[in-house]
């Protein structure tokens, strides 16, 4: 008798302790745009400002090189 009123109480908490987590996971729901930002770059008048109007140098355009992968460019 003793081990079905265990038994049955650990069952009981197992439903419990998922349930507070599911209740949890909803309750902290964060929108997938507040996770992942669309990058924007440096704000305006910082140093590393990135300027259309002038083409890459040579060193530009090998790190460009390497980090793509594009033998190409």
């Amino acid at each position: 008798m003793r081990g079905t009123a265990v038994t049955t109480a650990v069952r009981a908490l197992k439903a419990i302790y998922g349930s507070l987590v599911a209740a949890g996971c909803m309750w902290v729901c964060i929108p997938l745009d507040d996770l992942h930002p669309e990058p924007s770059g440096p704000p305006p008048h910082h140093p590393e400002r990135l300027r259309p109007d002038l083409p890459l140098t040579e060193a530009e355009r090998a790190l460009e090189r390497q980090l793509t992968g594009d033998p190409a460019r």
